[in-house]
């Protein structure tokens, strides 16, 4: 039978990396400032000019649902990219609202839960996320962890590590956190 340890300097470097947006929504094709939006949220750029474009493509150009919702969490990634968890939860719910089947603002909302402390309440929009297929699966799993872990459930926050580690190995923090583990048989 195999046991498993870990460390306890667990929440705190878990939750930095969690911190980082899920990310851009859906690719937007053409030249618009849908576009220009989607690249500023890839590229991490919480700058004016990067909100500027989010605000004007969602204001004046004539977006599909999916594209809308898709430009609503690009937004909502710069401002959780800055840490303005309030604006950046207003634009993932009005995703949402426009479009339920949105995976990365389910996971986004999780990560704004995790960095407030709400692991029972992230857990099952990281499920949603992954049931809907989110593009950035590694980051999801590595959320589940750090709920797991911060709800005692020591086995399925490993089980999640390794299985972000795997879907990403060279990201750092998943490396980082299984090393506090250690399997031993009894």
């Amino acid at each position: 039978m195999r046991t498993l340890f870990f460390s306890a300097a667990v929440a705190i470097a878990a939750t930095t990396a969690a911190s980082s947006p899920a990310g851009a929504g859906l690719v937007t094709i053409g030249n618009s400032t849908a576009r220009d939006c989607y690249e500023a949220a890839v590229a991490r750029s919480a700058d004016r000019n990067s909100f500027y474009h989010c605000d004007i493509a969602l204001d004046q150009e004539a977006l599909s649902r999916k594209d809308k919702a898709a430009t609503l969490v690009n937004r909502g990634a710069l401002y959780l990219r800055g840490h303005n968890y309030r604006s950046a939860g207003r634009d993932f719910n009005a995703a949402l609202r426009t479009d339920s089947t949105n995976a990365e603002a389910w996971l986004n909302l999780a990560i704004i839960s995790l960095q407030q402390g709400g692991s029972s309440d992230a857990m099952p929009m990281i499920e949603k996320s992954l049931t809907l297929n989110t593009v950035r699966q590694a980051l999801a799993y590595y959320s589940r962890a750090i709920a797991n872990e911060r709800m005692g459930r020591v086995r399925a926050a490993y089980d999640d590590l390794q299985r972000a580690h795997s879907l990403a190995p060279d990201w750092r923090e998943p490396t980082e956190d299984l090393k506090r583990y250690q399997v031993r048989r009894r």
